[in-house]
């Protein structure tokens, strides 16, 4: 048995003495050693992994960014065809939306995806960002909280501390690192707010 070091080291060795990635080095010798060869002795066996090399080449994963529409649809159609045991084409769209973030999700008569837009491509998250604080709502907040700040006295005066809002009410004033933080748990997996 050789150590992990030892093997990315003849891994490294075939990937630069072929001039091939890493992953089609890797996929060359496991074929390799399926048929029988020694890693230690994989200079002698030259031969053998640049025949492998190019059987590995052919199946090197394509970067889902440089997929034609095409290729992404069908791409899309194996995970499609996985969800059969849910009951509903709707709970199965909706399992896509936040899976893959796919949204108009259109099907054939024989239940395969002919197309489907993606949700990131269409957002503007600069735009949205402007939009949301420009609002009434939010112009309301801060200008509540920054009234609050200056009838204590502490506005502007670098304390680190921020008036803090919690349930609706202004509670008093806060550490900034802990009231700025408290937002930020919105962001986590599993948060019910969008």
């Amino acid at each position: 048995m050789i150590s992990f070091k030892k093997y990315t080291d003849i891994v490294g060795g075939i990937a630069k003495k072929l001039k091939v990635s890493k992953d089609v080095a890797v996929n060359a010798l496991i074929k390799a050693q399926e048929k029988g060869m020694n890693p230690l002795k994989w200079q002698q066996n030259i031969t053998m992994l640049q025949s492998y090399i190019q059987i590995a080449a052919e199946y090197e994963p394509v970067d889902e960014r440089e997929m034609s529409t095409s290729q992404k649809v069908t791409q899309m159609n194996y995970y499609w065809k996985d969800l059969d045991h849910m009951a509903s084409d709707e709970r199965k769209k909706k399992n896509m939306q936040t899976r893959f973030g796919i949204k108009n999700i259109k099907l054939d008569k024989k239940g395969n995806i002919l197309s489907f837009e993606s949700v990131e491509e269409d957002r503007d998250y600069k735009d949205e960002y402007k939009k949301f604080q420009s609002s009434d709502k939010m112009k309301k907040y801060r200008a509540e909280l920054n009234r609050y700040n200056r009838k204590k006295g502490t506005y502007g005066n670098g304390d680190g501390k921020d008036a803090s809002h919690k349930d609706g009410k202004i509670v008093g004033m806060e550490d900034q690192s802990v009231n700025r933080g408290r937002a930020e748990k919105s962001r986590l997996i599993g948060s019910k707010r969008k």
